[in-house]
This record gives structure tokens, sequence and C-alpha cells, in this order.
């Protein structure tokens, strides 16, 4: 059997960094560490052959580049995998000449969105071996199965072959069975660090569906599990969510799904054997407004329901239409009020800087977030991730800005009607106003835990001034 390291690298400033799926993110004040779903599902994967297994999550466990070469030394291991991200990919690629000093021996393979959208990139750094495209589990087990020896006949992955390194893209995989989509393996992590923002209790993930069918033009979620619907048996999730309560003392729970409530028959089941079980939990979700009515919400929060993320995206019906959002602003009133008014916490998604945008419909957009009850507000800059029409577009037209390390903290495009340089002013500018309220500010202290006012008035402060300082 083969030892098998699994990671998600350090951040190049040391800072927190997730790197799962679609979301490719710096924890900042209302972020947090997600724990690493890909890694501890592969982890699980890899168990059922055998595998001896070290998984590491260096920004959740404070690992640097020098510890992490102190552990891949000692540990020895046959393959190294790791997470990517487009805001650090030069990072992320890089870290393979370390990986290749500390285990020499080891052959090394990276996933994610970006890699899979352009894995000729990853493949000219000549320490990596292997790119997994989409999902990993399955790709990565066979992989270690054959030990790095007949690789053309493993489907989903993308190598150099023979001597002259001709790049091979096998065919894709086809995506897991959704009854087949294994448990994560959180017993190989120290689960610790993941804790959830403002109230500091401990939690764990739980991904019930995978895949996302809607059609949004900047969205990387359907190059890592598809578009359509896998949903994992209602009984098999929930025994998944009894055990971790059990095994590691939570009972706060993110649901992993891009829009869970795609299919109201799925969560009312989910929802109706949480409460016949009796178990006593606290759960969010991310849902889309078109996709929720008073009764589901009701019973979601009868089942644990706490909080609930809308992607909201723009006041500007145009801007919307632009992007294949799929909603109408009346639609965002109605569902986040009907959250709000239910007692179900609620937080608000927007995108600055999509094709469309101009000056006057950001100011609608920061509009809408402070009409709404909403309780958090993120304001992102548009990314056009590699992958999505949104990057297609942007390179077809010339809007492409910064070099192709796009993240959501600073706008990626220079668009006809905005320099991305008045995107970055104006979303500073948002946060400035909607946390900058009386009003958001006791929605804030809220929703933390009781004791914690003080910390919490001092993430705003500090938020604030954040956002006051001039981006350069």
């Amino acid at each position: 059997m083969a030892r098998v390291f699994l990671l998600n690298p350090p951040h190049p400033e040391g800072k927190g960094f997730t790197r799962e799926g679609r979301c490719t993110q710096e924890a900042g004040v209302w972020g947090t560490q997600w724990p690493p779903v890909s890694l501890a599902t592969t982890a699980a994967a890899l168990e059922r052959d055998g595998h001896r297994l070290k998984v590491a999550d260096c920004p959740a466990a404070g690992m640097d580049r020098k510890r992490l070469a102190g552990a891949l030394a000692a540990f020895r291991p046959d393959f190294v995998f790791w997470t990517t991200g487009t805001p650090t990919l030069t990072y992320d690629l890089n870290l393979s000449t370390l990986v290749k000093q500390a285990a020499p021996r080891s052959v090394t393979g990276v996933f994610g969105t970006h890699v899979t959208a352009l894995p000729e990139a990853a493949l000219r750094h000549p320490w990596i071996d292997l790119v997994i495209r989409r999902e990993p589990e399955e790709t990565i087990r066979e992989v270690c199965q054959k030990e790095g020896r007949g690789l053309e006949g493993i489907a989903g992955l993308s190598f150099r072959h023979g001597r002259g390194g001709e790049i091979r893209h096998n065919p894709d995989r086809p995506l897991i069975e959704a009854e087949d989509i294994p448990a994560p393996a959180w017993h190989h992590l120290d689960l610790y660090p993941y804790r959830l923002p403002l109230r500091g209790y401990p939690f764990l993930i739980v991904a019930p569906i995978r895949g996302c069918p809607y059609r949004c033009s900047f969205c990387t979620a359907p190059l890592y599990y598809g578009r359509g619907l896998r949903k994992r048996p209602v009984g098999q999730v929930v025994d998944e969510m009894a055990e971790d309560m059990r095994r590691f003392h939570v009972r706060d729970f993110f649901i992993w799904a891009d829009t869970f409530t795609a299919d109201k028959a799925y969560v009312a089941g989910f929802c109706r054997e949480v409460i016949e079980r009796g178990l006593r939990i606290q759960w969010a979700c991310n849902s889309r407004v078109d996709t929720v009515d008073r009764e589901t919400l009701s019973l979601m929060k009868a089942a644990g329901l706490w909080m609930i993320s809308f992607g909201l995206e723009s006041g500007s019906a145009h801007v919307l239409e632009q992007a294949e959002k799929g909603i109408t602003l009346e639609q965002s009133r109605r569902a986040v009020c009907m959250a709000h008014d239910l007692g179900i916490k609620t937080s608000g998604h927007f995108i600055l800087g999509l094709p469309g945008e101009t000056e006057a419909s950001m100011k609608a957009t920061l509009a809408l977030a402070l009409a709404l009850p909403l309780d958090i507000a993120q304001f992102y800059a548009a990314a056009p991730f590699p992958g999505t029409r949104l990057y297609e577009l942007a390179s077809r037209r010339g809007w492409l800005r910064g070099g192709g390390l796009y993240g959501q903290d600073h706008a990626g495009m220079e668009l006809p009607s905005l320099p991305g340089q008045k995107v970055d002013r104006f979303r500073r500018h948002a946060y400035r106003r909607f946390y900058g309220r009386p009003a958001a500010i006791l929605r804030l202290l809220k929703l933390s835990r009781l004791g914690a006012a003080r910390g919490v008035l001092q993430q705003v402060a500090r938020f604030l001034g954040w956002a006051t300082k001039a981006r350069s």
C-alpha cells in the first residue's frame, strides 16, 4: 500500500485561505477557514484501500513552508496531492519544488477548478507530474492503486508522457454516483481551528448534494461537480451528521451545496429525517431566491436552520440578465424578507463589476443591500475565473486585468463602461456604508456568542478601517 500526503498549501503571506471547489478565498473578518471537505472525502476513499495517509490543512494548522517540508520529509510519501486556487495559483504550483526536495521519490498531483480548466499551465512546472481534473476522489484513488503506472487508462487525468514530455489529457471521469460519495474522514485533521464566524462554535461541513444546474456566467461550480444534481440518500447524510456529533462533539454544520434548495422535495425529506431523529443541531446553507417558499423555509427552521445565504449578485436587472443569473429583483426582496420574518438570519452576496455594470448599477446594488433586512452582506469583485463563460467573454473582448491571478477581493476586468479601479473603490465604499450603520452593528452583536461583543466591535472597527483605506 502507498503512503499518501494530502494538503491545502500555506498562504503566500501566512493568512488563512480556503481552496475548495468554487470557493477559493482568504479567511477575512467575516470569512472563516472552511474544513477541507475534498481532502477529507479523498482520504475516506483512500482508506478503503488501506493506504497510509497524512492530511494537512496548512492555513488552519499554522503550518508554513518550513514545517510542511519537515512533515513531508518525515512521512516519506509515495504520492503528494494538493489543492489549488486561482488567486494563489503561482504560489500553489511553485510549491512543487519544495515537495520534490522534501520527498524526492513522490509522485505529485494538483487539483481544483483552475487546473481543471487549464491543466497545461500546471504541467509546465517540471515537478508537477499529474493534474486531477474535476472532483478528485476516484481519480486519485485509481492513481494510487496503480502506483503511478499505466496512467494512460486513468480517466480524469492529465500528465506528461514519455521522454518528450508530451502533455496528454485522458477522457473525463464519470462523476461519482450519489450513493457512493464518501463521508469525509475528518479524523485525519485537527478540527479545533474550524469555528463559525462571530459565534466561535466548532462546526463541520456536510455535503448532501453535488452539482449545480444553473447557468450563472461567473461560476466555476459546474466545472468541479457537474451540472446535474447528485443527491445522496437522506438517511446516509443524517447518519453522517449523527456520527459527527458523537465522535467530534459538534452540533453546528454548514450544508456544502452550491444551491441546497434546488430540489425542495429533497430538502423536505432531509428536514423531516432530522426532526424525526431528534437531532439537536444548527446549520446554515446556500440558496437561490427563486428556490424557496414559506413552507420550505419554515420546515428548514424547524430542522435547525439558523442562517441562509442568498446569491443576490446585483441590484440591476440588466446586470443580472447579462450574467444569466435567472432571478428578478422582486424575487430577491421576497426571499430575504420571508426568511427574516421567520426569524432566520440572512446573508446576501453581491458581485460588483460584472458585464453591463456602471457606476449607477453599483449604486443600485448598494441601495438594495441597504434596503433589505440582511444580517451580513458580502461584496465581491467580479472575477473571470478560467472555465467560466465570463472568462471566455473577457478573453475575447480584451477585458482581462491583473495577469490571470483573479480573486474576488479586487477587480479582474477592465470593462468598457467601468474601470477596475472604480470597482475596487466602490467595493470598499459599499462595505463602509453597510457595516457603518448602527442597525448593522446591532445585528452582528445579536449574531455573536454571548460575551463576544467586545471582539465583534473590534472586528467592525478593523474592518471599517480597511474599507476606508485607499487602494493603490
